[in-house]
């Protein structure tokens, strides 16, 4: 089996509620589809979710990288993953998110090809399914409330809140949430570096107590590792390094600097599924827990993660929840029950995906 060809195109993904973090509102997704097409009619297919504070790209600049991996791919035999990724990323090092989608098209690939589940592929299932949270985005007090009592009365008992536009008005969101949800209801904080230093932080961290918080994000800027590191000595809540985190020497520098209690492993940050398995070996050996991020994939980019974290269960936590509230999804299969938040793991051949 060969590689005949490369199909690239931009991939805009419209959010029914715009995600808005400490950094940015983002109502559409400017990311890009590759399918990777082969001599014996399979089509491998891989999804690029740029950000420009995190992964460094944008979608131009995906598509540029894709273009430039063509003459890599074309031509070759897509069963030999790894040598063809390893030459993807020696040409396009700069680009994780263009490299996820490569990573994951070949995958999907070789599953096809083979007649297996991606998962198996990573060794085998090591859950049948994967409980889901939802993210609240950041916005007013009262928004962000409603919006959680709505999750709630769903069924969910775990949020996501995004927080960090400012110490005192992000006090005043936890407040009115606690309110609208109940004491019961543990709250998983991401600040996506709002609060910026550790000073800050930690001021914020002293008026914290009552509030159920199982873990916090990213409170300070990516590349103040010691300030992170101030934080998660001086707490007993969790603290968890996600922009800090690319990959897997990165995870290794934060475990010497003991800078984080874990990190949030995203396939677009460190460049696909094969990049990651390197990451969270990493992470385990220094015994940190680790959960599956998103970056509000479709249902392509979610199912790759999806087979990632039920093949992996030192995975404590997974994200990946953009099918769930983007409205024109490019692929079916990824299948979530939404009375218990539980996402069906695919045991279709390779990612279990199809095209609309």
């Amino acid at each position: 089996m060969r590689i005949t060809n490369l199909e690239i195109s931009p991939l805009d993904l419209t959010l029914e509620t715009a995600l808005t973090v400490a950094y940015g509102s983002y109502p559409v997704l400017n990311y890009a589809l590759l399918k990777i097409v082969t001599d014996e009619g399979l089509i491998g297919l891989g999804e690029a979710s740029p950000d420009p504070e995190v992964t460094g790209e944008t979608q131009e600049t995906v598509l540029d990288a894709l273009e430039r991996a063509r003459p890599l791919l074309v031509d070759a035999d897509p069963l030999q993953v790894e040598p063809l990724l390893r030459r993807c990323r020696a040409a396009i090092p700069a680009f994780p998110a263009a490299l996820a989608a490569i990573d994951m098209a070949l995958y999907d690939l070789l599953g096809q090809a083979l007649g297996a589940p991606v998962h198996q592929l990573l060794g085998g299932l090591a859950r049948p399914a994967i409980g889901l949270y939802p993210v609240i985005p950041l916005d007013e007090p009262p928004v962000m409330a409603v919006m959680s009592a709505r999750f709630v009365e769903m069924g969910a008992q775990i949020l996501k809140v995004k927080l960090g536009s400012s110490p005192d008005l992000d006090l005043l969101r936890l407040n009115e949430i606690r309110a609208a949800v109940g004491d019961s209801v543990l709250l998983r904080l991401d600040i996506n570096q709002g609060w910026r230093d550790a000073e800050t932080t930690l001021s914020v961290l002293r008026r914290l107590d009552g509030f159920n918080i199982e873990w916090i994000e990213q409170p300070v800027l990516a590349a103040d590792l010691t300030g992170l590191a101030a934080v998660a000595a001086a707490t007993d809540i969790p603290i968890m390094a996600d922009e800090s985190c690319h990959t897997a020497a990165d995870a290794l520098k934060i475990a010497c600097l003991g800078a984080a209690d874990m990190l949030n492993i995203k396939l677009m940050k460190c460049g696909g599924l094969s990049e990651a398995r390197k990451l969270l070996a990493v992470a385990e050996s220094a015994g940190l827990p680790c959960i599956l991020g998103s970056m509000g994939e479709s249902s392509i980019g979610s199912a790759a993660g999806l087979h990632f974290a039920a093949a992996h269960p030192s995975i404590v936590a997974c994200e990946v929840i953009g099918p769930l509230f983007i409205t024109n999804d490019p692929a079916a299969g990824y299948q979530v029950e939404m009375s218990t938040f539980q996402a069906q793991v695919s045991t279709a051949p390779g990612l279990g995906v199809t095209l609309k």
